[in-house]
């Protein structure tokens, strides 16, 4: 089954497991304990701020472990009991059930799953987050681990590593590799214009380095120098800013967890030219997942948008020139940007599934696709795209298809405008569902649509061609 268990060892370098939730996994008649870590938001609290608020007292857990073959059982211990549990994302159908006091259980059939376990003592709502929430990573096995001998590899094995900050991937270093049960304290950031992969099942972690730490660049891990980067596996926590950014072209990023974004500016993925993100997780407390190079794929994510930040952002900078993006099959299973506010919520302009944001004047974008998108819960706002005064270009040809969302909030307004310079052109919004009901015209999806800078802003339900 190649699940890892190594809580005594752990225990021993001094992290300790999570008091909130313990898990077993089976398989084929042998259980084992899977290490469940915790990372809490009570060290980040001090960097609340007029745009964000850090509550203390937040917890994430996670654990994580890989297979083949037959069904896992999962087993998990609470610390309070409960009638109900859920496993998110819906679409995988797996269900939860009580098997005995502060007993929970569930079967994972296949790997590369990317759960959040849900009890009704804590569900959370619209107006207020899971206090402590459960990450469940079902990965496959390992096909590539390197010698730990070779010199182009940087090994980190089971136990605790402190980096003392970004460790810089000189022109020599091919390949990092965290072992499963590695708990690596610190960043890498590469150096040279080889391609570099950074991989394995192991923990990097910004939890120990302050907010905005001077000795990062950016991002936890920083690979804007060079192409053909990789990053795979690994479970990416508590960031002082960015999970990830790559500048370079055709990086790919794989079976990625990032876990525990407490701060503003815990943005997820910035991927460059013709990169490939699948199969991924991202709980960030700013944009999830910038839309700002040509030629990405995006598939198969799992999305926890925490209080700040849009899903797929695509503003920002001077300009956006990009065209050939496609995304799909993307699961977003919360969206907290109400947390705290109480019913009167008044949502950050860039507080939305897809938008621009910032100062963005000069625009070239065209061939954009986002399909088959699941959106759990309530969603107060699907696009808001309103481009800076100024702007001059294009935006054209983006299709929305098969989105569904679960409900609406009362208060839902969205928005598509460009400016007198900067025409908006051809969105095509086909098969868009609110509570099941498919939306055939922008009142109907709560629209607000500027007759003056865009035109054919269309609604189709069905499988035919959009025309007009």
């Amino acid at each position: 089954m190649g699940c890892f268990v190594g809580t005594l060892l752990r225990g021993r370098d001094g992290l300790k497991a999570s008091d909130k939730f313990s898990i077993y996994v089976s398989q084929g008649g042998t259980k084992e304990r899977s290490f469940t870590y915790i990372s809490t938001s009570d060290s980040r609290v001090q960097y609340s701020g007029k745009l964000l608020k850090i509550e203390p007292g937040r917890s994430v857990s996670w654990t994580s472990f890989s297979f083949s073959g037959a069904a896992v059982t999962v087993e998990v211990h609470t610390q309070k009991d409960f009638r109900n549990c859920l496993i998110r994302p819906k679409s995988y159908g797996f269900k939860c059930r009580r098997a005995g006091n502060k007993v929970a259980m569930f079967t994972v059939t296949t790997n590369t799953k990317l759960m959040s376990v849900e009890f009704d003592y804590d569900y959370g709502s619209n107006q207020a987050d899971i206090k402590d929430k459960l990450l469940v990573f079902a990965d496959p096995p390992e096909t590539s681990i390197p010698s730990r001998h070779d010199t182009s590899v940087l090994y980190y094995d089971v136990g605790m590593h402190n980096l003392h900050g970004q460790k810089v991937l000189d022109g020599h270093i091919k390949e990092v590799y965290l072992a499963p049960g590695a708990y690596v304290q610190g960043g890498f950031r590469t150096a040279g214009n080889q391609g570099v992969k950074v991989h394995g099942r192991g923990v990097l972690s910004g939890a120990m380095y302050k907010f905005h730490d001077p000795d990062f660049q950016w991002a936890l891990v920083n690979m804007k120098k060079g192409d053909h980067h990789t990053l795979e596996g690994i479970t990416v926590v508590d960031p002082e800013e960015y999970y990830y950014v790559s500048s370079g072209n055709s990086n790919v990023v794989r079976n990625v967890k990032f876990v525990a974004g407490w701060t503003i500016n815990s943005d997820g993925f910035d991927v460059g030219e013709d990169g490939l993100i699948e199969d991924s997780f991202v709980m960030a407390n700013d944009d999830s997942i910038k839309l700002f190079h040509a030629g990405l794929i995006i598939k198969r994510i799992v999305v926890w948008q925490m209080q700040f930040g849009a899903i797929f952002q695509m503003g920002w900078w001077t300009a956006r020139k990009v065209h050939g993006i496609s995304v799909s099959d993307v699961d977003i299973i919360h969206m907290d940007w109400c947390a705290y506010k109480g019913d009167n919520c008044h949502l950050q302009p860039n507080a939305a599934v897809f938008t621009v944001s910032g100062h963005t004047h000069e625009f070239e974008v065209d061939d954009i696709i986002l399909k088959d998108i699941r959106i759990e819960g309530e969603c107060p706002r699907l696009v808001e795209w309103k481009l800076y005064k100024g702007a001059v270009g294009k935006v054209s040809n983006l299709r929305f298809e098969n989105i569904n969302v679960e409900s609406v909030s009362r208060s839902m307004h969205n928005d598509i405008a460009g400016t007198v310079g900067a025409h908006v052109q051809t969105w095509d919004f086909v098969n868009l569902r609110y509570g099941g009901h498919c939306i055939s015209d922008a009142d109907a999806g709560h629209f607000s649509v500027d007759t003056h800078t865009t035109n054919r802003i269309r609604f189709a339900c069905g499988t035919g061609h959009i025309i007009g």
